[in-house]
């Protein structure tokens, strides 16, 4: 066990965090969903850093487990929280090369510290101390840009705009995590910058009484952030009776509605055939239960709504200039019919004429 972690009560306390952020992100890993994958990667590495930290005598020996939870893991925390709360105010097609773009400097420094400390461990260990030095520092610096580039992110305007609740909720989490590394790497790199008594007279005392208890508070709130990210958490383990009915619940419906409207329109996420209500829920980031609510007081339901949004688009296609050559099914592919047959059905049931009478109107009013 590492002697720098000698209070056992602490030790329990934050290896029982730990194992639940791990186990969180294995089901995380398993709903095979992209953002819920990068919370789930952020939050297997947090678990598995403290694993790293009690075991170190253990893990720093064997690669297998270095790979795991070895050192330098903690070089993808702020790209990783960045990556996840950005990716909200994304369009899907960029969130592969977004997060690649932002892991491609920490994983390719970790892979090299991890070959130095395993490949070359005479060179490694003739010069731990300068390794210790460049990590440390690299650590810091990574924290403040991302830290810097947080607070730039959330002072501009996005192609896709958060509820203010929403927001909000992911700016207390990205500064809140952020700032804690960044004040845990500006410790670090203090007693390198500044060769004073003081750091290594009061190691102890500081580490103990200040960031132990700041670490288990921070685990705390990532591990609170993690499960209620999941929105569907609730309904899997919490009873129904312990929500409200429907009928009970308030909720701003030409608000709602704008929100959905602007959503729909400029992802034009009708455009997709296989687009369900839980992809919609994430895109607008609000629960399942809500749009399901406002389609009720609506009276119509998911498919009903998307569907007269199709037919709005189609129409709106079918008078522009510049879609004059598409044939009537080509247009109703445009706007995310999967069957010809569905959507003569659904225009006629709408609009209560065939696409093709309405075509015809249309010309005859030239």
């Amino acid at each position: 066990m590492n002697q720098a972690y000698p209070d056992l009560i602490f030790n329990g306390v934050t290896l029982c965090i730990s194992i639940q952020l791990m186990c969180l992100a294995l089901f995380y890993f398993y709903k095979n969903k992209f953002r819920l994958v990068v919370l789930g990667v952020f939050c297997f590495i947090v678990g598995g850093v403290f694993i790293n930290n009690i075991f170190w005598n253990t893990v720093k020996e064997n690669l297998l487990l270095s790979l795991l939870f070895g050192a330098g893991k903690n070089l993808l925390f702020p790209p990783l929280v960045y990556s996840y709360i950005i990716s909200a105010q994304l369009p899907k097609e960029k969130w592969v090369k977004h997060l690649a773009l932002h892991l491609s400097f920490p994983l390719m420094f970790h892979v090299s510290y991890m070959t130095l400390k395993f490949g070359f461990k005479s060179f490694f260990m003739a010069n731990y101390y300068v390794m210790g030095i460049i990590l440390y520092n690299v650590l810091f610096l990574i924290s403040l840009f991302y830290l810097v580039l947080a607070f730039y992110h959330f002072s501009r305007k996005h192609e896709i705009q958060l509820s203010l609740r929403i927001k909000k909720r992911y700016q207390v989490f990205t500064f809140m995590v952020l700032g804690y590394y960044f004040i845990v790497n500006l410790y670090a790199v203090l007693p390198i910058w500044i060769q004073s008594e003081f750091f290594a007279t009061n190691f102890l005392w500081i580490n103990r009484y200040v960031f132990m208890p700041l670490g288990v508070l921070a685990n705390t709130f990532i591990l609170a952030f993690s499960i209620t990210e999941f929105f569907k958490f609730k309904s899997l383990f919490v009873p129904r009776l312990l929500h409200l009915n429907p009928d009970e619940m308030i909720i701003d419906h030409s608000d709602f509605e704008k929100k959905l409207n602007d959503t729909l329109d400029n992802q034009q996420l009708y455009a997709n055939p296989t687009l369900s209500i839980s992809d919609l829920a994430e895109r607008t980031n609000l629960d399942v239960s809500q749009l399901r609510q406002f389609f009720k007081s609506q009276h119509t339901s998911f498919k009903k709504y998307l569907n007269a949004k199709r037919v709005e688009k189609f129409k709106s296609l079918l008078l522009d200039e510049n879609y004059q050559n598409y044939s009537l099914q080509g247009l109703s592919t445009l706007v995310g019919f999967q069957s010809n047959a569905t959507f003569f059905r659904v225009f006629k049931a709408l609009e209560g004429i065939t696409p093709n009478e309405f075509q015809k109107r249309f010309k005859d009013k030239l």
